[in-house]
């Protein structure tokens, strides 16, 4: 394990020259972070499974999460550091326990029994999903300056598809699962003022707040004053603009599609990726400067419009029949099947880069995060989904006091319960998973600013493993623990 720790100082992993893509490498380090993404994911099913909603229904919400934070939290900071040699054993160990529970509960003869499957309007995948994107980075953007973190999932520094290097793509996708297109002016400069501008406004407080502490930031990852805030704010922005001249959803589509080739071709033919990766380029402009954040926002203006369009394809209706659900997962396993080989081509082809967001990183998005709603819809909507009756029995009595409370946060990129929702929901999905999600980007700050004063005050280079261990645990304790008193009061921020 000692050889494959990050090193003091070291934080990317670098070619030997811009035009390797190192395509093989690429393809096995995109399946090793699919299993680190799979021992976090498999911590949300092992806490679902354990707290049913009978029981949950009779615990305290604290007790709750004190018996979540083990089972969802602790297995990504172990498998990220002193314990990832093993986090393919945890998943395969996970699986067959999730077999022996399908056999024990004979849910696939339940399952063939159930006329109607209920996903919701705030479906289960998309909570998942999300709060899964924002507890892996707010470990690894801290776990990485420590010694015991696992370098093989470090950021490429050119080409690469390693575990912190999905950080920003994830975002973006789920932002656009729960975004829709503009449909006027009016929800386009709503769009525009609140969801685009308030990332952008952070991006330039972040810059101020690092100039005014004197802490550096790499302007390999986004340029010298560029950040992720300004990414997916400018990626909100365009992405809105683009929708709002589509009439339909499905004109999202080709439009993402017609993005996507252009700004491949740029990359390829237009010499825009060896500007970007070339060292020797100096940063004398501004556009030469901050090239990485500014070249790679037509990628992610696809990956954002093709996002939005599968949101809404996926979950069209919030009530499916059998035949339909079926027919659903069969069609959404066949992308997820595309993904990976055409993600395994095009590490070939064009190389997959985060630096750029190109074809082959924005299809390697798609594979990770196709994969994890194809695994999550069935686990927690079939074969978890013992209470599917009684919520359908509630399902329209919720549906009109939710309606309005939900179309706005949609309208907003957010993915939160209204208050009544959240109440009546709890004991169908994990705390912590739902803390995440009524207020992510007030734990994504706070877990920027903890790692700021961790970084200032603590000195992560210079701690053992076991030290950096529990400064990680006591780290992710106190973010999460300040979301969930938030959700325990219904309080919702941002």
């Amino acid at each position: 394990m000692d050889s494959g720790r990050i090193g003091l100082g070291e934080v990317y992993d670098i070619p030997e020259q811009h035009t390797d893509k190192r395509s093989f490498k690429s393809i096995e380090q995109s399946l090793l972070s699919q299993f680190a993404i799979l021992a976090s994911f498999s911590g949300v099913v092992l806490a679902r499974a354990i707290l049913t909603p009978k029981r949950t229904s009779r615990l305290s919400p604290t007790i709750c999460y004190l018996v979540e934070f083990p089972l969802v939290v602790v297995p990504g900071v172990l498998f990220v550091t002193v314990a990832s040699d093993y986090s393919a054993h945890f998943v395969a160990v996970m699986i067959a326990l999730l077999f022996f529970y399908i056999m024990r509960t004979r849910a696939i003869s339940r399952i063939k029994k159930q006329s109607q499957f209920n996903v919701g309007s705030r479906p289960i995948a998309l909570t998942v999903g999300r709060a899964l994107t924002h507890l892996i980075t707010s470990i690894c953007i801290l776990a990485i300056d420590f010694g015991s973190f696992d370098r093989r999932y470090r950021k490429s520094r050119l080409f690469g598809a390693r575990l912190m290097d999905t950080g920003i793509g994830l975002f973006v996708v789920v932002m656009g699962w729960v975004s829709r297109r503009p449909r006027n002016c009016i929800e386009l400069r709503r769009h525009v003022l609140l969801s685009a501008m308030p990332l952008i406004l952070l991006g330039i407080a972040r810059v101020v707040a690092l100039l005014a502490v004197d802490y550096g930031q790499d302007e390999h990852e986004y340029g010298v004053h560029l950040n992720a805030f300004f990414t997916l704010g400018l990626t909100k922005l365009f992405g809105s603009i683009f929708g709002y001249f589509a009439d339909t959803d499905w004109q999202l589509l080709p439009m993402a599609f017609c993005v996507l080739v252009c700004h491949q071709v740029a990359l390829t033919f237009g010499g825009i990726s060896e500007y970007v990766m070339d060292d020797d380029v100096l940063r004398t402009t501004f556009l030469s400067a901050n090239r990485e954040g500014i070249f790679s926002i037509p990628g992610f203006v696809a990956l954002y419009l093709l996002s939005i369009y599968f949101g809404r394809w996926l979950f069209a209706k919030t009530v499916y029949s059998f035949k339909e659900m079926i027919g659903k997962l069969r069609s959404l396993l066949i992308i997820v099947i595309a993904c990976w080989l055409l993600m395994a081509v095009s590490a070939y082809a064009v190389g997959i880069s985060r630096v750029t967001c190109n074809l082959g990183y924005v299809i390697w998005m798609f594979a990770i995060m196709s994969t994890m709603l194809w695994l999550t819809m069935v686990i927690f909507n079939l074969i978890f989904e013992e209470a599917n009756e009684r919520r359908l029995d509630e399902a329209q009595s919720l549906m009109d006091e939710t309606q309005f409370n939900e179309s706005e946060n949609l309208e907003k990129g957010l993915l939160i319960p209204s208050k009544t929702v959240a109440i009546k929901s709890r004991g169908t999905q994990c705390i912590i998973i739902e803390s995440l999600n009524m207020n992510g980007l007030v734990y994504f700050l706070l877990a920027n600013i903890s790692t700021g004063c961790v970084n200032i005050f603590l000195k992560p280079k210079d701690r053992s493993d076991a030290a950096s261990v529990l400064i990680l645990h006591i780290y992710m304790f106190v973010v999460t623990f300040a979301v969930f008193q938030l959700y325990k009061r219904r309080i919702r921020i941002a």
